[in-house]
């Protein structure tokens, strides 16, 4: 089951390719049916792993014996929760592509062949395997920005392609070392290695992967190429990248860093805790500043995945249930906030702040999801925000209290730089650019926006079904450190 999940996708793309020769609409609905089939495939997953089926690992092939390579795949409840967030924004990407007519073809296929690259990272237990997913995902992210984006797409796409291909250079020589150690890619052959091996080379190599990271999440002073990447990148692409592709980041610093370098992640985590505080309050002020909804959301994304290292760097249960949950939370967060700044371009030809005023009297549906979609970013009690976010803090002060208390302070900032936006775009004045808005929403709009709204609710009302499955990898990794 689990290699079906990278398979449909993979194989879609190359169906929907050689759809369009039949009209653009069979390329869209074969890519939409590929997107369902895998949504489908992947609540099969949690079924069969919350019916108690073990998936970690589930399976393993040979591949290239000579170098101890291996195709193995294996989920927890980390993963599979990621999984299922994965495919439910592929589906949300598409119905947002629902317009797009240039090159449909290369678009659809390069938006699954991203997919199968997303649900790899997340299934891979084999460093080799891991590392093969994680440069293919970049490739359609190039080829997504620079054939759709904006005006500056081809130094966007250039410098998406430049930062974080660099920082996976890092990545994989700390896999080569610790290849020529184990002579095995595998995670587990690794793991029993790294017992008997001195304190300075697991140092040097946590070092390694930890910059592969942290230009993924990205971390301050790794993050320049998000703004740029996040802004010019079609909005389909934009849902991916801040939902999807900063968790490859995290989901990569638990697996690997914590998992297999749990002692040299201890003697890091407070330095790794102050980059994260750092971030969290640089990207809230550079927010602040900002006059395009698309740049806002972006900055504030580095602001919230800074939360989620924080979570991490906290290395106890409640802290790390707080991460991966806010992965989840932030993912379907952020496709609804770049969802809708989409809808404004399309419907008012204008992401410009001042601009926007009186949006909720014009366009009533999208002034006030908008408003939804800020209040559950800023962390408004009812909503998942607050619940990651408090989970995180919790934690975070039972490791790093004086760390907890800075953090805290960022709070206001970020309520400040939403509803700062909102008072000038959604309500206000009416202005001259959005009398002349279109008001009107399609059904391939108001489903996924419907979809992202009703989750992000149900996750904040009730969030004891994700927390208490996600507690399951946490108390293991939690295990391994031996913390509470």
């Amino acid at each position: 089951m689990l290699a079906y999940l990278i398979a449909i996708p993979f194989v879609g793309a190359f169906a929907s390719y050689f759809a369009e020769r039949y009209g653009i609409a069979k390329a869209r609905s074969v890519a939409f049916a590929t997107s369902l089939l895998t949504l489908l495939v992947s609540l099969a997953a949690l079924n069969s792993f919350l019916s108690g089926k073990e998936m970690f690992p589930a399976q393993a092939w040979e591949w290239i014996s000579d170098f101890g390579i291996t195709f193995t795949l294996g989920a927890d409840a980390m993963s599979l929760s990621l999984v299922l967030l994965t495919a439910l924004l592929f589906v949300v990407a598409i119905l947002a592509s629902w317009n797009i007519e240039a090159n449909t073809k290369r678009y659809y296929a390069l938006l699954l062949f991203m997919e199968a690259g997303l649900m790899g990272v997340f299934l891979a237990l084999d460093l080799f395997l891991f590392y093969v997913f994680w440069e293919i995902v970049l490739i359609p992210a190039f080829f997504l920005i620079n054939g759709w984006g904006g005006a500056k797409r081809s130094y966007a796409a250039m410098k998406i392609l430049i930062y974080t291909h660099l920082g996976s250079l890092f990545m994989f020589i700390g896999f080569i070392l610790l290849y020529l150690k184990a002579g095995s890619f595998s995670f587990f052959a690794i793991s029993d290695t790294l017992a008997s091996l001195d304190a300075g080379f697991k140092s040097f190599v946590f070092l390694l992967l930890f910059i592969g990271f942290a230009f993924k999440i990205p971390l301050v002073p790794f993050h320049s190429w998000l703004p740029d990447a996040y802004t010019e990148a079609p909005t389909p692409v934009s849902v991916l990248l801040a939902g999807l592709l900063s968790k490859m980041g995290a989901y990569g610093l638990l697996r690997i860093g914590v998992t297999l370098l749990p002692e040299t992640f201890q003697s890091y985590a407070y330095a790794i805790a102050v980059l994260a505080v750092v971030s969290v309050f640089y990207a809230a002020f550079a927010a602040l500043a900002q006059r395009d909804i698309k740049r806002l959301v972006a900055f504030s994304s580095v602001s919230h995945m800074g939360f989620i290292v924080l979570g991490i760097a906290s290395l106890n249960l409640i802290g790390i249930n707080g991460a991966i949950f806010q992965m989840v939370s932030h993912g379907l967060i952020v496709a609804l906030l770049f969802f809708l700044t989409g809808m404004l371009v399309e419907k008012a030809r204008s992401r410009e702040i001042p601009y926007l005023g009186g949006l909720i009297t014009k366009a009533p549906f999208l002034g006030w999801v908008l408003v939804f979609a800020s209040l559950a970013s800023l962390g408004l009690p009812g909503l998942s925000g607050f619940v990651a976010e408090l989970s995180i803090l919790l934690g975070l002060f039972k490791s790093f209290s004086s760390l907890a208390y800075l953090a805290v302070l960022s709070l206001p900032l970020t309520a400040g730089y939403y509803l700062w936006m909102l008072q000038r775009a959604a309500f206000g004045a009416t202005s001259e650019l959005i009398e002349s808005a279109r008001s009107d929403v399609a059904w391939h709009e108001a489903v996924p926006v419907l979809v992202l709204v009703i989750l992000i609710t149900l996750l904040g009302l009730y969030p004891a079904p994700l927390m208490n499955m996600i507690s399951t990898t946490s108390q293991a990794i939690v295990a391994l450190i031996g913390g509470i």
